[in-house]
């Protein structure tokens, strides 16, 4: 299995960095997972020889901007997310939209749309998590996010992947708008005995957060072997967590091998 970052939030060599992610999953399928903000993940992509078209199949992790207005950038295919990702969504502080820009009938008449909020098999021994638990309650909900009736919106579409290697789960979170630790407990709930050896993605921690120590117990006690934090995680935060777990920096064009 190989991962390779084609937009995160920090550049890389040549590769150019923006706010936002997308990252291509090589393992038995290939897998676009999210698309970018803009057209910065395929001009990433085609700079050090991939094509995002190539995917079998496209996942959105959740409905926000800064992952899938890259889909724009596409000229279609499967696409997987969680039913929920065309909600018209705001910032609570500032008013300004952060839902997707392409309206829901041009991504269903661009891709063939497979809607679940259950954990759904992409192939054999990878799955997209579908809806997650708010297991830890301490873990979700922290996002000054509103809907156009202004009623909070908790972000329900926020999900992710599991791929099983030999050592174990690799997890993979778009945003953790519903909690980085409710996302592992979810996949390990789908491949029940497994150990989880890495997990990557935006684990939507700021500076001076309180779950943070909670987050860090969490993934001490499972003895994660790897982290990869990213996005949405404070570059502070990152450095912190790196003083106490086996933390990598991620940056557009690395590629990380399982």
């Amino acid at each position: 299995m190989k991962v390779t970052i084609l937009n995160d939030n920090i550049a890389s060599g040549i590769c150019k960095a923006a706010h936002g992610l997308s990252w291509f999953v090589e393992a038995e399928k290939n897998i676009l997972f999210d698309a970018g903000p803009s057209s910065i993940a395929f001009e990433n992509a085609e700079k050090i020889g991939i094509d995002p078209n190539d995917a079998d199949l496209i996942v959105l992790s959740h409905g926000h901007w800064d992952h899938g207005n890259g889909l724009e950038f596409l000229s279609g295919g499967k696409l997987i997310a969680h039913p929920e990702i065309h909600r018209k969504r705001y910032k609570e502080s500032n008013g300004r939209s952060i839902g997707l820009d392409l309206p829901q009938k041009d991504i269903e008449d661009k891709f063939d749309v497979v809607y679940s909020k259950k954990h759904l098999q992409l192939f054999e021994g990878a799955w997209f998590l579908g809806e997650i638990p708010r297991t830890n309650q301490w873990d979700s909900g922290h996002e000054d996010f509103i809907l156009k009736d202004q009623s909070p919106d908790h972000v329900p579409d926020d999900t992710g992947i599991v791929l099983e290697t030999q050592k174990g789960l690799v997890i993979i979170s778009g945003c953790a708008h519903s909690g980085i630790t409710n996302i592992v407990l979810k996949a390990m709930e789908i491949l029940p005995g497994k150990p989880v050896h890495a997990v990557m993605g935006g684990f939507h921690l700021k500076p001076g957060d309180t779950r943070l120590q909670r987050t860090i117990d969490f993934f001490k006690k499972l003895e994660i072997k790897k982290l990869y934090p990213s996005h949405c995680t404070a570059v502070e935060v990152i450095s912190q967590m790196r003083e106490v777990l086996p933390v990598k920096f991620v940056k557009s064009g690395n590629v990380f091998n399982f």
